[in-house]
């Protein structure tokens, strides 16, 4: 799953937990903001959960993201 941000006027799209953008301090940036251990297991959307962290403390939006398909068996 994907999400992809602007912040600054500048795109960066997580997939797979690491972050891409043309611009290279931010994407730089946003790889150092994840959690070095990786995302939590319990989470179904663990690229939309690192995307609203990165825009809430650098002031930028979520434009796009996938959402997970629904799974009854599973627990959250």
């Amino acid at each position: 799953m994907s999400a992809t941000v602007i912040i600054g006027g500048e795109r960066a799209t997580i997939d797979g937990y690491e972050w891409t953008s043309d611009n290279q301090a931010l994407e730089d940036l946003l790889n150092a903001m994840l959690d070095p251990l990786g995302p939590s297991g319990a989470d179904p959307n663990p690229s939309l959960t690192a995307a609203r962290s990165a825009v809430d403390r650098l002031s930028g939006e979520v434009v796009e993201f996938d959402k997970p398909e629904f799974d009854p068996e599973a627990v959250y």
